[in-house]
């Protein structure tokens, strides 16, 4: 009988913990910034008719969305992650996340091919089809055509992949074909509409390194390269604009851990990070946000809109950007009279609230297909 007893305490206590998860989701389902993501858990969705001529569809995608709620609402999702790269990484040596995270040689790691491709668009694998180029052509006609009526001057930068820049560290050879970025650029040539690569100069200091061993991102360094070339288009505009350089910084070194690439895999490398002291006074100060942020924007409220003051400088200007201007922000702050920085693609309705006199639309190379899908 007491054996009896301990079984039904056992059984009871599994259903106890398989149940614990989708009770805390049921009671804790509110949306928040998934750590380590840089985005908000879904919302519930709602159900609705898509496809008008093929109902099936709609189903499907609500059915899909539901999933995806499912997985960022998940009870204990961080902690149960957390233990499962914890098991893999620390036990069995085992990359937990292949498709997001990739090991490459010299202790360099990139970001796998679950983020839009971005291995085999670097290696020039996948491209755009002449229909997507022909979508990205008029969208990116349509934002010059909507910056020339306000007398707005544009200017497109890309930033690098780091599988462009450091595609020897990924034993994979690059196809014949041109990249995605290189398509674009060459279409856009036909408009004399230069789309501007920040990378530029980069093989002139082929003796430094320009981006972390263990992050996505580009350090220091190399942003302050994207910053020069992206200075030298619109310094030929606008000559009068102040163009930081070099000799304007004293360069050191801290050791960091905090890197994400390596965090996904729970992991604690440490590197060498380039710091850029400023040696002059900075007059920039930042201003309060003034612009309500839309209910689409997936992340931290606080990243949306990022605004700054410099009185000794001329020109207000509106850069529409991502995570790797966030290295280029102190450059540029320092450069123009205004300056606001909104974590987005471009939007057409804060062009006549702000009124600025010239508009950067900044993209990291694997996000260049947002031109394709652009609600003007």
């Amino acid at each position: 009988m007491k054996q009896e007893w301990q079984h039904k305490i056992l059984v009871f206590g599994f259903m106890l913990l398989l149940c614990l998860p989708a009770f805390r989701m049921l009671i804790f389902n509110k949306e928040e910034v998934l750590p380590g993501e840089n985005r908000k858990s879904a919302s519930f969705p709602k159900f609705s008719i898509l496809y008008q001529t093929n109902p099936m569809a709609s189903a499907n995608q609500y059915f899909h969305d539901i999933n995806e709620y499912c997985s960022d609402h998940y009870g204990f999702r961080s902690e149960l992650l957390t233990i499962f790269r914890f098991c893999k990484v620390s036990l069995f040596s085992v990359n937990p996340f292949p498709d997001k995270v990739v090991q490459g040689t010299n202790n360099w790691y990139f970001l796998g091919n679950s983020y839009s491709d971005v291995i085999k668009e670097s290696k020039g694998i996948t491209f755009f089809s002449e229909s997507q180029l022909g979508i990205i052509e008029n969208n990116i006609n349509t934002i010059d055509e909507d910056c020339r009526k306000r007398g707005i001057k544009l200017y497109i930068a890309i930033a690098p992949n780091k599988h462009t820049v450091y595609g020897q560290y990924l034993p994979i050879i690059k196809s014949q074909h041109p990249t995605k970025l290189e398509q674009v650029i060459t279409r856009m040539n036909y408009h004399h509409l230069s789309i501007i690569d920040l990378k530029r100069d980069f093989s002139r200091y082929s003796d430094k390194r320009l981006f972390y061993l263990h992050d996505t991102h580009w350090n220091a360094f190399g942003s302050f390269l994207g910053y020069r070339t992206l200075m030298d288009y619109i310094v030929r505009d606008s000559p009068e604009l102040k163009v930081l350089s070099l000799d304007d910084f004293k360069l050191d070194t801290i050791t960091s851990d905090r890197n994400d690439l390596t965090g996904m895999l729970f992991l604690k490398l440490t590197e060498d990070k380039v710091v850029m002291e400023p040696k002059y006074v900075c007059n920039a100060r930042q201003e309060k946000h003034k612009l309500s942020v839309p209910d689409h924007y997936t992340r931290n409220k606080n990243d949306y809109e990022i605004r700054f003051v410099n009185t000794s400088r001329p020109y207000k200007v509106m850069i529409f950007r991502d995570s790797f201007c966030e290295a280029m922000i102190p450059f540029i702050r320092d450069s123009f009279g205004e300056s606001v920085f909104i974590w987005s693609g471009y939007e057409r309705r804060l062009i006549d609230i702000e009124k600025p006199d010239l508009i950067i639309c900044e993209v990291v190379e694997r996000e260049i297909d947002t031109f394709d899908n652009i609600h003007l």
